[in-house]
């Protein structure tokens, strides 16, 4: 089998850079893009991979295209590149959404494109595979569905298939409710202007695990949750209630 070619679309931001890495260790050619051509040279040397600033061009030459960006630009991407995907080739991308991102690669790819949509439910910061729980929602072809599977599972991850709609159904409870309550409550001490250190002489265990779950979402970065809010269309219906 020939050396597989992958293209990372965003490759230079933290969960591009993940799976370039990973993509790396385990010998396949990987192109990273980004807007950015300083950061991105700089990214590709670190990282021992190839850099491309244009999309298309990379999308082109590659036998896997994964969409890596923001999820407010995901839909622009796609249909920037997924038109330019060679047919029998792999198109996926691992945004925290997956209704809008799944049609998009639906709608704007060629009929012999392969697409699966990915869900990595963890941090870039975990540094491994190992342990991690991966959601697939596969939308077109079997072949790269199978590869991906076996991949995943050589890493010892936690694959789930689900549809675009069930995920995202599911994910305005695990994330979008739970970001909501933590981000809440944050923003409830910031207008008491509340003395967290004061209050530690009084907290209780629930406190003070509620305090450092506050502070990891809050820490983190502040777009994606902000993102996770406003893109996922089933949130609004998990605020309402």
């Amino acid at each position: 089998m020939k050396k597989l070619k992958i293209a990372i679309i965003g490759g230079y931001g933290g969960m591009g850079k993940f799976f370039a890495r990973i993509f790396k260790n385990e010998g396949f050619d990987v192109i990273i893009t980004g807007p950015s051509e300083e950061k991105g040279r700089r990214v590709a040397r670190e990282l021992g991979v190839y850099y491309v600033r244009n999309n298309p061009d990379a999308a082109g030459d590659s036998d896997i295209v994964i969409v890596s960006v923001p999820i407010s630009e995901t839909i622009n991407v796609i249909k920037e590149v997924a038109p330019h995907v060679k047919e029998g080739s792999l198109l996926m991308d691992v945004t925290s959404i997956k209704e809008k991102p799944c049609k998009a690669m639906e709608k704007f790819s060629r009929r012999g494109v392969e697409i699966i949509g990915t869900h990595p439910v963890f941090s870039h910061r975990v540094g491994t595979l190992e342990g991690q729980v991966f959601i697939l929602t596969p939308i077109r072809g079997k072949k790269w569905l199978n590869w991906l599977k076996e991949f995943l599972n050589e890493h010892k991850v936690r694959v789930y298939e689900s549809t675009p709609e069930e995920h995202d159904r599911i994910m305005a409870v695990v994330q979008g409710l739970t970001h909501f309550a933590y981000i809440s409550i944050g923003k409830t001490l910031q207008e008491l202007n509340f003395d967290i250190r004061e209050s530690s002489k009084f907290s209780s265990p629930i406190y003070e695990l509620m305090l450092d779950m506050v502070g990891r979402i809050i820490g983190q970065n502040p777009r994606l949750y902000a993102e996770i809010q406003m893109e996922n269309p089933r949130v609004n219906e998990v605020h309402e209630k």
